[in-house]
């Protein structure tokens, strides 16, 4: 007992140079990024003016509408500066190596970066794109933002709910809504591509050096990071992980030899070590 804590307490303490270490050797990286990055929901849980407005129009099926729109406005304008620090240290982690990554985070905050947008899928969706609520023709739509704007005025008390026109489907005349796991028909388009080339990304990590690393990733979607990452580290016998999370650090049996555990919010652990 006395020696596996004393090997985790020089894990912890090694572990900067051993993931840099681990990223350098490898020949390709993948990441995974999952709920744990996502700082804003709280922000927005915990904004006065959100809630105000909540309790303003509490009853009101039009804002019951247009309740994820003012929702993806509250998510950028309380955008957290960690996660953007975050994401510049993925950055140059990352930097001039084969790597992709899958998020589960809806935000689209690692569309903001320069991160290579051809290396990300993010297959719950997010704000970028609107869809036919009913999910008709399978296609997609860009953002009124002049309804964003209106809303935000709306906020500011210059002007009511009943003056902002709600999106409609040109096909059906539903209401258009998120292109995101949230939406009851989710039409999968948003990310297949992006998909598609993630899957044969993965076909080129056979018998190559594979680093894995998981940033917050639990268990709300595990079928699309957390046991994929484990069935490819367990085939991959040139492959590492490291699984960084705050509860859910744990690694199973078949991957602990060549995984590191770390029990630390992603963020924290990406800006008290690299920043």
């Amino acid at each position: 007992m006395e020696t596996e804590a004393r090997n985790q307490a020089i894990t912890e303490h090694n572990i900067k140079d051993i993931l840099l270490h681990k990223i350098e050797d490898a020949d390709m990286v993948l990441v995974g990024i999952g709920e744990e990055f996502n700082e804003n929901t709280m922000l927005l849980e915990n904004s006065r003016e959100y809630q105000t407005f909540m309790q303003k129009t509490k009853g009101d099926s039009r804002f019951q509408q247009m309740l994820p729109f003012l929702e993806e406005i509250y998510k950028k304008e309380t955008k957290s500066p960690r996660i953007a620090s975050a994401y510049n240290v993925l950055e140059k982690l990352l930097l001039n190596k084969n790597y992709f990554i899958i998020s589960t985070c809806m935000d689209d905050f690692i569309y903001d970066t320069n991160l290579k947008k051809e290396k990300i899928v993010t297959p719950c969706g997010g704000y970028r794109f609107l869809q036919c609520e009913k999910g008709c023709g399978q296609k997609l739509y860009e953002k009124n933002t002049e309804m964003l704007e209106n809303i935000m005025d709306c906020l500011e008390g210059d002007g009511g709910l009943e003056e902002i026109e709600i999106p409609s489907c040109p096909e059906c005349g539903s209401q258009l809504v998120h292109n995101n796991i949230k939406a009851q028909h989710y039409v999968e388009e948003g990310y297949l591509e992006a998909w598609n080339m993630y899957r044969k990304w993965l076909q080129g990590t056979i018998n190559h050096k594979l680093c894995v690393i998981e940033l917050g990733v639990g268990m709300k979607y595990p079928g699309i990071i957390r046991w994929p990452f484990e069935k490819m580290v367990f085939l991959n016998q040139k492959s590492c992980m490291f699984r960084i999370h705050s509860k859910l650090y744990q690694l199973t049996e078949e991957v602990k030899e060549r995984g590191h555990k770390i029990k630390e919010k992603p963020i924290d652990f990406l800006l008290n070590r690299f920043v």
